[in-house]
């Protein structure tokens, strides 16, 4: 070898050791691969190189273009598909498959890069300027250099992915650190929802810069609504419950939609030219509860997966305040609604007798069980005279506070007319009629009322009344039981023209009355079955030797041991007088 080779081969080491110095000094992809290109074409008088790197590591035949020279710069990381042979240094002439790509560019010579045993891409140059082909030497430094640069190269890969890992994983804590924030925040003001819908508002443009968006609700009756309006959109030219309907969970708004303005659905095209991007669902039991409508970002780039990820967070969280907000506001007004109720209760406590009088000779006692807080029965116990005593029992049609009102009516109408009352000249014929006058005037066409009233004469015994429709009550005679039913219509249905009866009974001693509304017999058991007259007839023999009381009391228990396990539907009121 003489002394010229010898000064070339180390000018070429200590160009190849400083390439190495170079290269190691910066962690820069980008500034690594534009130094293989730019030392080699200088050196060889190359005019065109391009540097593929694997971009998928499921298919050996995808690369990016990472890097170029002497062709346009737009093709920068693009995919590439190109079928290489299985050479490590190669022409082109020795591609069976030439790629349109390579071809047009005019690249000639090919170098795989590998590190130990790892492929990771392929060095593409040009002819040379003399177009002469490259020489052995040449194509060793070319290999010599690559050899030195692929640890540089998969270094820095493995620094950039680790490098943008990091930078994923401090986004999310970032994220995470704003989603707990913001829920901190919306369970402070679940209770307005209009507060939670303003830091909705609020978060939208700070993180995202999202002006315009759109809440679509589902209500308690199903029907969906505006929550949050926009006033870029008019949308009754649309029917949202069509539009958002339970048969497009599973295939329109199943999840997050980007719009679309070649959209099939005219709702979603709509949304496209008014400006919105994003539709988020909601849904619950395969049913939508809420449907979110996103804007233009102000910087008007795309959305991301990683910002549809984050916004999906964002709006579960608010609009889990904003059903919890709602549910608190449901659970006030109930709280309200009760309140108002119990009061309604008491006042009508108050319209029944505290304290049964006492009758001389005779053993009275009452009592009401309202299936709901308030109900439509009403029985009273007036003493009219020493020996005149009016016992009343009504049921009003329906139950709960309507009923509640009309029974106020009746008790009014019954207190106004009995403190009329003069003896001898009292018709309760007469007064049945004004009575029923006064309930038809005074209500609804499809509300009733069964009612009975009588007068018991404790000096002669005996009990004259009026049945207006109502149960009949059942009068115990030793072991004959006699139904109180003369009277006529019930009242409230028409005004004039109704014909009442007065029933009269005599009560001896140890006889038994029973007054009783419909809830009573109609008592249901777990399969349907009602408690019906003949239970009640036979508890009332069986214990009609005890006191009104204790006989009022074991029809309450039976009642309440047949429908166990079943919610009283309809109130229950009875009234027991016996005969000492």
């Amino acid at each position: 070898m003489d002394n010229t080779d010898t000064v070339h081969k180390q000018l070429e080491l200590n160009a190849l050791i400083e390439f190495a110095q170079l290269i190691s000094s910066k962690l820069d992809l980008k500034y690594i691969l534009n130094n293989i290109l730019l030392s080699n074409m200088g050196k060889m008088l190359i005019s065109k190189g391009m540097i593929l790197l694997k971009s998928d590591d499921n298919n050996e035949n995808i690369y990016s273009i990472a890097a170029a020279k002497g062709i346009d710069q737009k093709y920068l990381n693009t995919d590439l598909s190109v079928i290489f042979p299985k050479y490590s240094v190669f022409n082109l002439e020795d591609m069976e498959d030439q790629n349109d790509f390579i071809k047009n560019c005019g690249f000639q010579y090919f170098f795989k890069i590998y590190f130990q045993n790892k492929y990771l891409g392929i060095l593409c140059f040009g002819k040379k300027f003399n177009n002469l082909d490259l020489n052995k030497n040449e194509i060793i430094y070319i290999e010599t250099m690559l050899h030195i640069s692929a640890s540089a190269i998969e270094n820095t890969i493995k620094f950039n992915e680790v490098n943008t890992l990091n930078l994923n994983l401090n986004n999310k804590i970032r994220q995470l650190k704003s989603l707990f924030e913001l829920g901190k925040e919306f369970n402070s003001n679940f209770t307005n929802k209009d507060t939670i819908i303003k830091l909705l508002s609020y978060t939208l443009l700070g993180n995202f810069g999202i002006k315009d968006f759109i809440i679509f609700s589902r209500d308690k009756n199903d029907k969906f609504y505006l929550l949050k309006e926009n006033k870029n959109i008019d949308l009754s030219q649309f029917s949202l419950n069509d539009v958002i309907s339970d048969d497009n969970v599973k295939t329109d708004f199943k999840s997050t939609i980007l719009i679309d303005k070649d959209s099939d659905i005219p709702f979603i095209s709509y949304l496209y030219e008014r400006g919105f991007e994003l539709l988020i669902p909601t849904i619950i039991k395969n049913k939508i509860e809420n449907l979110i409508c996103l804007g233009k970002k102000l910087n008007r780039t795309a959305y991301s997966a990683t910002d549809i990820e984050f916004l999906e967070s964002i709006i579960n969280l608010s609009l889990i305040s904003i059903q919890n907000s709602n549910l608190f506001q449901e659970y006030v007004d109930k709280l309200k609604i009760e309140n108002e109720l119990k009061i309604a209760r008491e006042i009508q406590l108050a319209m029944l007798p505290s304290k049964i009088p006492e009758v001389n000779g005779y053993d009275i006692t009452g009592m009401n069980l309202p299936a709901l807080q308030v109900g439509g029965d009403y029985y009273d116990v007036i003493k009219l005279t020493e020996t005149k005593t009016a016992l009343i029992i009504a049921d009003v049609s329906g139950k709960g506070t309507p009923a509640s009102l009309l029974m106020a009516n009746i008790q009014s109408a019954v207190h106004s007319y009995l403190k009329l009352y003069e003896e001898g000249s009292f018709s309760l014929v007469k007064v049945t009629e004004k009575i029923n006058e006064l309930i038809y005037e005074n209500t609804a066409s499809d509300k009733f009322i069964t009612f009975f009233w009588g007068i018991l004469d404790s000096e002669n015994n005996t009990f004259e009344y009026i049945n207006a429709g109502h149960n009949p009550p059942v009068l115990l005679k030793k072991d004959k039981l006699i139904m109180l039913n003369e009277g006529g219509f019930m009242i409230g249905i028409i005004d004039v023209g109704i014909n009442y009866e007065v029933g009269k009974v005599e009560i001896d001693k140890d006889d038994v009355i029973v007054f009783y509304t419909d809830g009573v017999t109609e008592a249901n058991d777990s399969e349907g079955m009602e408690f019906g007259e003949k239970r009640l007839y036979d508890i009332i023999i069986k214990y009609k030797n005890n006191s009104s009381v204790m006989i009022l009391e074991e029809i309450k228990h039976s009642i309440k041991d047949f429908t166990k396990d079943t919610a009283q539907y309809d109130d229950i009121t009875m009234i027991v007088l016996k005969k000492n």
